[in-house]
């Protein structure tokens, strides 16, 4: 997180010489707000202004040691005292020592009455940075709290760093108003980005997609919103939603390929499979997917959907030599015997049957039985039949078929 050394992001350099002009332009003894002594004695005027040319040479250690041993000779004005530890505060700021930079800048704010109330609004801003800096959020709550409720006209920063506060205290709920107000004034797609870390904090899924679809907007060209979005959409079990900001991410920027088999996945989820196919397809043909046994399975699975049974057995077959897996082999047989491809249909049951890593394979042996039968290849069909009939869920069915295997060769008089 940037350190602001003020409202306005002034460096020290600036500070001490807004300092050195308001010294010189405050009226000797009263000041324009109510009857408020602002002078400066000589002593102390020289002192802040030798201070100054001292840190702007970054000779910090001599600006320090003509600082402190002005403290002893104005304890008794408060003014003066609380602008000599405003400025040790910023020159501890400017080198990174936060631990001492908080000391002084609370050793100003005791001195506050006599400060003139935009000193003291900048002093608590500051004070406040740098317990968000040490990570002493604890700390900076109550004084950020303070700072608003004297400010007329809040930055968006400031509101960032409210709800940033809010955040690291795990005080969600209470981080959501100020950071939609900071973004309100002032796009920022870090903030939108911890705005939408909340929300998923607490699973409010619409919420974030609404604040997904505002950096969209803004970074149409980040890859990571578009699939984040998606990734929301899916949480809210939106497939509709998700299929249309993936297919807008596919035409907008470059997908990798997980991604572009997510978008056949949706696509397929959303009962449109002819595109599934189509985006799978085009995208092995220039190479952006790998055409792996899943792939080319997933292809042939959006062929099927889409009821171009052809296409699909070109694909599983593929799939199916290059996985050499007995699923897939049982696949194609399945597909082959309602083509009527007897012969076919036999060889990649077989070949499913012989992997030995399938599932029922009685069911394999009714169909063995059924495209040899239909082949008049009795034989193949008789040996089918009886393996099946040694299973208890498919005895009855493959005792029928052997039947009408024997009543076929009967009339064919084969032997």
């Amino acid at each position: 997180m940037r350190i602001y050394l003020d409202r306005s992001g002034l460096t020290i350099t600036y500070l001490f010489a807004v300092l050195v002009v308001v010294i010189m332009t405050f009226p000797q003894t009263v000041n324009a707000e109510k009857k408020k002594n602002y002078s400066v004695s000589p002593g102390t005027y020289k002192v802040l202004t030798t201070s100054r040319k001292l840190s702007d040479e970054s000779r910090y250690s001599e600006a320090i040691n003509i600082l402190k041993k002005q403290l002893p000779t104005i304890l008794q004005n408060q003014y003066e005292t609380a602008l000599i530890h405003q400025h040790l505060a910023y020159i501890y700021l400017e080198q990174k020592n936060y631990s001492k930079a908080v000391a002084e800048l609370e050793a100003t704010l005791k001195g506050s009455d006599t400060l003139p109330p935009d000193s003291i609004q900048s002093l608590r801003y500051n004070l406040a940075q740098v317990f968000m800096q040490t990570e002493q959020y604890g700390k900076a709550l109550p004084i950020i709290n303070q700072w608003f409720k004297q400010e007329k006209k809040p930055t968006a920063d400031a509101y960032y760093l409210k709800g940033l506060a809010y955040y690291k205290l795990n005080q969600f709920s209470s981080a959501v108003a100020p950071l939609k107000k900071a973004i309100a004034l002032s796009p920022h797609e870090d903030w939108s980005v911890l705005l939408l870390s909340i929300h998923l904090e607490q699973k409010h899924y619409r919420k974030a997609a609404v604040v997904l679809n505002h950096l969209l907007d803004l970074y149409p060209g980040k890859k990571k919103y578009w699939l984040h979005l998606t990734d929301v959409y899916l949480m809210l079990k939106d497939y509709a939603k998700a299929l249309a900001t993936l297919k807008l991410a596919y035409t907008s920027v470059s997908l990798e390929e997980k991604d572009i088999l997510r978008l056949a996945q949706l696509y397929l989820h959303n009962a449109i499979p002819l595109t599934a196919a189509e985006v799978l397809s085009t995208n092995m043909q220039n190479k952006n997917i790998k055409s792996n046994a899943a792939n080319l399975e997933l292809l042939a699975n959006s062929w099927a959907m889409a009821r171009e049974h052809k296409k699909e057995l070109k694909y599983l077959q593929q799939a199916a030599t290059m996985k050499d897996d007995g699923r897939l082999y049982k696949r194609c047989g399945q597909i082959l015997l309602q083509m009527e491809r007897w012969n076919e249909a036999i060889v990649m049951l077989k070949k499913g049957l012989a992997k030995g890593d399938i599932k029922q394979p009685q069911q394999s042996y009714l169909l063995i039985g059924i495209a040899a039968y239909n082949a008049n290849n009795f034989k193949t069909a008789t040996w089918a039949f009886t393996q099946a009939g040694k299973y208890k869920k498919t005895k009855k069915t493959a005792e029928n078929w052997l039947q009408q295997v024997n009543q076929k060769m009967n009339e064919l008089k084969i032997s």
